[in-house]
């Protein structure tokens, strides 16, 4: 077995680090705990100087819009730490543009910086694993090739970006990719209609914490819904407006809450749509909270709802379905295949508001008993992607093709 993992990555939690998703760790925390020895080199792209500016001024416009982590500090040093027994070490490397492709100067630079980091404390990777292609998809053959390892390509989005960065190299750099991963059912469908059925792949869920899921359900669903809430960062692709307008259509006698759990630049949108609906005092605005508070919130919600655009999974749909919460996410996106529709939750368009407003109306239309059944559908769900299961199953993938 290869127990010497070696992760690339361009998004990494760190303690200096306000912005981002944990969700990579959460896979190779709970690989150090099975006994392997797991390293992360995170590359944090830097640019011109005058775009830290325009950060600094607008980055909840910027990110509500675009959906992209957004830096207010420009990286000049090279950092390393530990977390959780995992090695990390976040290199700031320059590009001119967002999305662009980084020189090949740069990325021999990380290349030889990486060899001579590992050289100097004896690591040498069996396995070598990249999430986010750019620079991943360029870096990871050089490595491949110095240490004999086997990689692996997990995918956030469908890949079109890889055509259009790489260009003709891009079959290339691809052929040295021995497994692909998927974040999502219609990421891997996506993917593979741009190119291909590759040889050995897998689908790459996320997990949660086994103790936040409930080991009794006591939800009885007497009556209308009237208990709704919304988790994640308050910005455009994840339409928390929509929230407002359809819950609304459906009770115009305004019997019901809505909490919105996160921050961000559309609290203002939500807040005027309100104002003209005068519905101010049915919606309140928790902000952001601890992941461990967020469970107490949730046991108070009777339906969470996010029917957002471009998410590559979206963990809160797992968290609330672990609480019995009926759980409402987006058509053709990430949580799309964890969900399914009517048994274990329920799916709409991204950003429909008449779609919403009628799965609210077919939900109250259904038995209490009906409703506890979907609610004990996606608890059981939720037990089968635990953070250890879900990282288990990774690296099963990864470790054990033929």
């Amino acid at each position: 077995m290869r127990k010497k993992i070696l992760l690339l990555t361009t998004i990494y939690p760190a303690p200096d680090l306000e912005y981002g998703t944990p969700s990579i760790h959460y896979f190779t925390r709970e690989w150090v705990k099975m006994g392997f020895e797991v390293n992360v080199i995170h590359f944090q792209a830097v640019y011109p100087s005058i775009f830290y500016l325009f950060a600094k001024l607008c980055r909840e416009k910027i990110a509500s819009k675009t959906g992209a982590v957004v830096f207010t500090r420009k990286e000049k040093e090279d950092k390393h730490y530990n977390m959780d027994g995992v090695s990390i070490y976040r290199f700031p490397v320059f590009k001119k543009i967002p999305h662009g492709r980084y020189s090949g100067k740069v990325i021999i630079n990380q290349v030889n910086k990486i060899i001579e980091i590992y050289e100097r404390e004896g690591y040498s990777p069996e396995t070598i694993i990249g999430h986010f292609s750019n620079p991943q998809l360029e870096i990871i053959p050089h490595l491949k090739q110095f240490y004999s390892a086997r990689t692996c390509m997990i995918m956030h989005d469908v890949g079109k970006s890889i055509k259009s960065t790489f260009k003709k190299e891009y079959e290339n750099l691809m052929s040295n990719i021995d497994i692909w991963g998927y974040r999502s059912i219609p990421i891997q469908r996506g993917f593979e209609e741009n190119f291909g059925k590759p040889k050995h792949s897998f689908l790459c869920y996320s997990g949660i914490p086994a103790h936040y899921i409930s080991k009794i359900n006591p939800r009885s669903f007497i009556g209308n819904l009237s208990q709704f809430a919304y988790v994640g960062e308050l910005i455009k692709r994840k339409n928390p407006v929509v929230l407002v307008s359809a819950i609304n259509k459906v009770y115009p006698e305004g019997n019901y809450q809505i909490s919105y759990i996160g921050r961000g630049a559309e609290k203002v949108n939500i807040l005027k749509l309100s104002n003209s609906l005068k519905t101010n005092e049915l919606i309140s605005f928790i902000g952001y909270i601890p992941r461990d508070e967020i469970q107490t919130v949730l046991d108070n919600t009777e339906c969470m709802i996010m029917i957002s655009e471009n998410e590559t999974f979206g963990l809160v749909y797992l968290e609330a379905m672990a609480r019995g919460c009926l759980t409402i996410g987006s058509r053709n996106e990430g949580i799309d295949g964890v969900i399914e529709h009517g048994k274990n939750g329920f799916l709409c368009k991204s950003g429909d508001e008449n779609e919403l407003a009628e799965i609210i109306r077919e939900i109250n239309s259904l038995t209490p008993n009906n409703r506890k059944q979907i609610s004990d559908n996606a608890i059981a769900t939720a037990l089968e992607l635990t953070d250890y299961k879900a990282a288990k199953t990774y690296l099963d993938a990864v470790n054990y093709y033929e």
